[in-house]
């Protein structure tokens, strides 16, 4: 999910297209809540933060509650730390996307989770 459309194109280009990953994508936080609950097989969610209506990090807030194991980066341009709370660095990827950032924090959650790679990523956007 992401605020600007053209960025979530290209952050879904990049996982698809460069890095191989299969993306499902939804227009809001509560459809991204309703394809957790109907796609059992959900590795990864991506997120940013700054969201009209539900934020990001409420739509975290809920799917960990129903998922705690799938694990969740939120990608954002915005840089106060005091508005993830406790989320560490390894779990944001900033805006714009500088190097490898978003391949190498995809591919760490992944591993920490045992991703296999007939799994899917879910990118999450409006």
């Amino acid at each position: 999910m992401d605020d600007d459309t053209i960025v979530g194109e290209m952050t879904a280009s990049i996982l698809e297209d460069d890095l191989g990953y299969n993306v499902m994508r939804a227009g809001s936080g509560g459809e991204a809540l309703d394809l957790l609950d109907r796609h059992s097989n959900v590795d990864l969610i991506l997120l940013d933060v700054a969201m009209p209506g539900m934020s990001g990090l409420e739509v975290a807030c809920q799917a960990q509650l129903k998922y705690p194991a799938i694990p969740i980066l939120f990608v954002t341009g915005y840089v106060d730390k005091s508005t993830f709370g406790d989320v560490s660095d390894d779990r944001i990827v900033k805006k714009p996307f500088i190097g490898d950032e978003l391949a190498e924090k995809v591919s760490a959650a992944l591993i920490r989770n045992s991703w296999r790679p007939d799994e899917k990523v879910v990118r999450l956007r409006p």
